[in-house]
């Protein structure tokens, strides 16, 4: 049995799929190991989950952190160079 936190090929078109791991399971194998998932297309379990979220806001200083991060990564060098390019930037 998988030990990964990430969402299996079945949680695709999940409202609780966040990509890299389910938003209310802990283990979403688990879950589908019987066939189905109890949480897949759930709109109450959605919304409990919503709720949550709600109650703990973001951090303001992060997510300002995280916007200067982002377009500082794109600005322009004065040498002409991108300033933290990689290969998936397309340098």
């Amino acid at each position: 049995m998988h030990k990964t936190r990430k969402p299996v090929h079945k949680c695709h078109g999940c409202k609780l799929n966040l990509g890299d791991r389910c938003g209310v399971f802990e283990n979403p194998h688990e879950q589908w190991e019987h066939g189905n998932c109890h949480g897949f297309g759930n709109e109450e379990l959605y919304q409990q989950y919503v709720e949550a979220q709600a109650k703990h806001p973001p951090d303001e200083k992060k997510e300002k952190r995280r916007k200067f991060a982002k377009e500082a990564k794109n600005e322009p060098h004065h040498s002409g160079i991108r300033p933290h390019t990689s290969p998936k930037d397309g340098a």
